[in-house]
This record gives structure tokens, C-alpha cells and sequence, in this order.
């Protein structure tokens, strides 16, 4: 161990107390991978695992690692690869401690929140006040705070922001250790507003993916709530993976579409989109609809064999606002998918599918969906129009049944705000034990081909920025020197959100 090993455990220790940090090698090996691809190829143990409670804390510890040039990460749900150490003796900030819900505005519909808030526990008081947020597909036990800070997407994006723009004022310890408040938290104690005063400095704390720790740390942030005229709560019946939620039928109703074609079926999506009508829209392959039905990798399996006659089909989603409105959805979207030569999937058929609604409001089959066959990873993943979606959607399906037929893959396609733009994650499911360098080398494949082709990539980080930066103006300088200025010490999480060791 270095010689400054005990010193700065020390230091630890005195500033959250002895019984939340810990060296202990079986609690190191638990914050040691993740499930991804890279999570598994580099798995490192932490040197630290600290606990801390409040912003003084986060601030004394980040200090204390720029004195001893130690490395620190705040992680969330621990979910992403980029919360595993990449350097020795770096320092874990784990906020279980901090999981307050600290302010519910029903009037203006907003949150304020700290760092392991998670999606369930704010959803669930959020819906005793008539209001709610949808939750991520990573599931219900993603923290809120996190998760607006890294990606941000759901199911609802049709109709609700993606959360890079849900946003509002935020408390953020930098990597320095001096804390900056930003929009209304930066003149007053109230977080209500995201912009000012002077420079809205939000997209350089996140951007459209986020900086995965490597800016500092933010410590409390308000986040947008949605109106919802659903129950003020979810009673359950039964024991997980058979619970059932026992759902008002007539709050939001399911359609699955069937086309002809890709072609056919994002034509129907803009039209949907022009018509501004429903919550939650879809274009889903039938291998991400089967994995969480599956109860097991054989029965995954068997679905897929069961329904290999249909490659995807379009979900949509009507909620309830009145029942005029459900209604007029019904008929506008019987009408397009006449009108794009499709096939409604008749209700009896789908009857069955309506228990899931409550899944797609409260998530808590991810893991399901990422892992029927132990190991995954996205592949390629983009925001643009749907119709250039459309088009790399199909190349790069094609590429994955060439060159890696022995991975099974599956996607989805969602308008963002009626239409505007979309998102696509096209993601491969392999075996961990026998293909986990195959899935390596089709994950960096995977990041030359975007580079080449110039799409918007939704989840570059680290090593990427350098491999698609000079095909998008050459944006890894200013980030690099973002990182600099911010971080002189590069001890916040590096090599994210870019490596400034490299000239």
C-alpha cells in the first residue's frame, strides 16, 4: 500500500466517523465491477468506501483527495462501468446515507432531492400529491439524482422531456471542493429554477450524457414533476417475479401495432407524433418485448422461437386525462395504422399484456430485460431524426448478423417530444463466460463505425470522446480543457468525462 494509505483513511474517518468508511477487502470487492462488458474486463478494487451525509462532508472529502491526489468517484445505483475504480486507492463516495426527499412543491411541481433519492421512493410520495415522474428502464432502484445527471431516458419521452432538460437548481461540490449552486439555489434557498442567475451553466455540468462523476459532485438538485390522475398508490397482490399490481383498467390502455416494414412503421410514428396524441410510444423489436416475460434464459428462448415470424412492432400508450380523450386516441390510432398498411393486434390478445402498464410506470424488471443471457451491452446508440434512425437501424443490424450471429440483439425507438427527434439503443445479449471478448471487440466496432457514419452518439465517454471527436469539430479539446480548468488535480473520477493525461 502507499505510504499515504492509513493518513488518508484516517482523515476518512474523521471526517464521516469510523463506522462509514471502510478498506475491508470484502467490502472493496463488492464496488469492484459491474455488469457490463467493460465492468467485467476491468474489474479494480477501490482503495476507499466512504459513506458521508452531508454537502460538508462530500466537500472535506474531495478535499482531502486533492491534497493527497487520490481519486474519488460518487456513485448512485452503481450500475454503470463508470463507477468502478480505474486507478488504485481511489476513494468510493457512497450516498445511502444521504436519501432524503428534502421538499415537495405540489403547486409548481417540482422536487428537491439528495443523491439516493431513488425513482420508487420519490414516485410513490410524488403520487399521494397527484403528481409523478416516469421511471428509467434501468428500474425503480435508480437514484433520481444520477440518473438526471448520466442519460436521463424512459418510457415517456413521447410526451414527458428527456431529464437532461428536467433539470433545475442544483447544489454541486466541485472537484476542487468548492461548492457552486446554480439557477434560484445560487441567490436565495429555494431550487424552483434552473436558469441564472448570469451563465445557465447546467449543459456543462452534464451535457446530453454526462460527465459520469469526472465534473465533482452534486449533492442536491429539484427535478420537474408531472401531473397524475392514477391512484395515490400501488397495491400489490402475490410475491415477485408473480406479484400483480392491482391497476384501475380503465387509467391507460395498450396498442401493439404489426407492419409490413421498418419503413412503414416509422412513418406511422411521425404520424402519431403530428397527431400529439398518447403517454408512452414505442418501436420495439420482439426480443426486447419477449426478455421480460422470461423467467429464465430457457423460456427466453422458447419465446423467441415461439414469435420468430415477428422482427418488431410499434407499442403506444394511451393515459387517461378524460374519457373523450381516450377515446379519441383510439380511433386516431386506429386510423394510422390503417392508413401505414398495419395490423392492430386485437384487444383480447393484448388483454393480457395490460397487467405490464404498471411496469412501465414503476419499473422493476430491467434487470430482465439486460440480462436473460448473463451478460449486455448497448451497441450502437444515437439521437437524431427517426428517418436517419431508420437508416443506421438497419446497417448496423445487418453488420451484427454478419460479422456476430452467435449474439442475440434487440432494440427500441422512441420520438422524443411528439416527434422532434428520437433515441434508438440497439444492444447485444451475449454469454459472459465464452463470448465476453467477442462483446468487447463488437463494442469498440461498434464506436469506429459511429464515428465514420458521424451520428450523434448518445453514450460516449473516456476513451470515445477521442475516437469521435475529430468527426464533430473536434469537441474533445474544449472538453478537455473543461476538465483541466475544473478538475487541476484530475482526481474526480478519472479518465472521465475525457482522459486530460492525453495532448
Amino acid at each position: 500500500m502507499p505510504v499515504n494509505h492509513q493518513v488518508v483513511y484516517e482523515l476518512l474517518e474523521e471526517t464521516v466517523g469510523p463506522d462509514y468508511v471502510s478498506d475491508d477487502p470484502a467490502v472493496l470487492e463488492a464496488y469492484s465491477r459491474t455488469g457490463w462488458v467493460l465492468g467485467r474486463k476491468l474489474k479494480r478494487r477501490p482503495g476507499f468506501v466512504v459513506l458521508p451525509s452531508s454537502v460538508q462532508e462530500v466537500q472535506a472529502i474531495v478535499k482531502i483527495a486533492n491534497k493527497y491526489k487520490v481519486p474519488f468517484i460518487p456513485v448512485g445505483s452503481f450500475l454503470h462501468w463508470s463507477c468502478q475504480a480505474t486507478y488504485p486507492e481511489t476513494i468510493i463516495l457512497d450516498f445511502k446515507r444521504m436519501d432524503k426527499i428534502l421538499k415537495i412543491d405540489e403547486k409548481n411541481k417540482y422536487a428537491v432531492i439528495e443523491p439516493y433519492v431513488t425513482y420508487t421512493q420519490l414516485q410513490a410520495e410524488a403520487m399521494k400529491r397527484g403528481l409523478w415522474l416516469p421511471v428509467p428502464s434501468s428500474g425503480g432502484n435508480t437514484s433520481v439524482l444520477a440518473n438526471h445527471l448520466f442519460c436521463g431516458s424512459h418510457f415517456a419521452m413521447h410526451r414527458i422531456p428527456y431529464y437532461a432538460r428536467a433539470v433545475l437548481g442544483v447544489e454541486w461540490v466541485l472537484p476542487s471542493g468548492e461548492i457552486l449552486k446554480l439557477g434560484s439555489a445560487g441567490y436565495g434557498n429555494d431550487y424552483f429554477w434552473g436558469e441564472g442567475p448570469g451563465p445557465d451553466l447546467r449543459g456543462l455540468m452534464r451535457g446530453y450524457v454526462g460527465a459520469l462523476g469526472g465534473l465533482g459532485v452534486v449533492t442536491k438538485m429539484a427535478v420537474r414533476l408531472y401531473p397524475w390522475t392514477g391512484p395515490d398508490a400501488f397495491h400489490c397482490r402475490g410475491v415477485f417475479p408473480e406479484k400483480v399490481v392491482e391497476f384501475p383498467k380503465d387509467l391507460a390502455k395498450l396498442y401493439l401495432a404489426i407492419f409490413p416494414s421498418t419503413e412503414n412503421a416509422v412513418n406511422a410514428l411521425y404520424d402519431i407524433c403530428r397527431a400529439e396524441i398518447g403517454m408512452s410510444l414505442h418501436l420495439l423489436s420482439t426480443t426486447m418485448a419477449m426478455a421480460p416475460m422470461a423467467k429464465s434464459r430457457e423460456e427466453f428462448l422458447s419465446l423467441l422461437e415461439a414469435f420468430k415470424d415477428i422482427k418488431e412492432f410499434i407499442l403506444f400508450m394511451s393515459f387517461k386525462t378524460s374519457p373523450r380523450v381516450m377515446e379519441y386516441d383510439r380511433k386516431v390510432i386506429q386510423k394510422i395504422v390503417e392508413e401505414n398498411k398495419g395490423y392492430l393486434i386485437p384487444d383480447e390478445m393484448v388483454e393480457s399484456l395490460q397487467e405490464g402498464i404498471p411496469e412501465t410506470i414503476r419499473s422493476a424488471v430491467s434487470m430482465r430485460i439486460l440480462n436473460p443471457m448473463g451478460g449486455y451491452d448497448v451497441f450502437r446508440s444515437w439521437a437524431e431524426s427517426l428517418d436517419k434512425l431508420l437508416d443506421q437501424l438497419k446497417q448496423a443490424k445487418a453488420f451484427l448478423e454478419e460479422k456476430y450471429r452467435d449474439f442475440i440483439h434487440f432494440y427500441y425507438m422512441i420520438p422524443l417530444e411528439l416527434g422532434h427527434y428520437g433515441h434508438i439503443e440497439l444492444s447485444i445479449l451475449y454469454d459472459p463466460l465464452t463470448q465476453l471478448d467477442e462483446a468487447m471487440e463488437c463494442q469498440n466496432i461498434g464506436i469506429r463505425q459511429d464515428a465514420e457514419q458521424k451520428m450523434y452518439v448518445t453514450g460516449s465517454a473516456g476513451p470515445a470522446h477521442d475516437i469521435l471527436g475529430p468527426s464533430y469539430g473536434n469537441y474533445q479539446l474544449l472538453l478537455r480543457k473543461i476538465k483541466k480548468k475544473l478538475d487541476p488535480n484530475n482526481v474526480s473520477n478519472p479518465p472521465y468525462p475525457i482522459d486530460v493525461t492525453k495532448i
